[in-house]
């Protein structure tokens, strides 16, 4: 798991190390609640037609209930990233989960 880190995403000892946009950003581990792989189909032109991409994305929620989305290279590295983020906090929910709906 050393070689976790990616071209936006950087793990050091306390705290994750995130690219957002030309800047960098720290979020203590202890901040994160919630983290999950997220991946979006995204339909690219091509010359000769149209292509389908996946896009992949470490999700995280922090405790005052922002969300970030930081965009990875593979999912394996994301499903990577999720282990390593439980294992240097307990308390971090990792996976999706369904909102529940409201009955109206």
């Amino acid at each position: 798991m050393e070689n976790l880190n990616d071209k936006k995403i950087k793990f050091h000892e306390q705290e994750l190390e995130y690219k957002k946009g030309l800047k960098w950003y720290i979020l203590p581990y202890s901040e994160i609640s919630h983290a999950y792989l997220r991946i979006e189909e995204i339909k690219g032109r091509l010359c000769c037609g149209v292509a389908n991409f996946d896009m992949h994305f470490l999700v995280l929620k922090t405790k005052s209930d922002e969300i970030l989305k930081i965009e990875v290279s593979s999912k394996e590295l994301v499903k990577e990233m999720l282990q390593e983020l439980q294992l240097r906090n307990k308390e971090i929910e990792v996976g999706y989960k369904k909102q529940e709906q409201v009955n109206q």
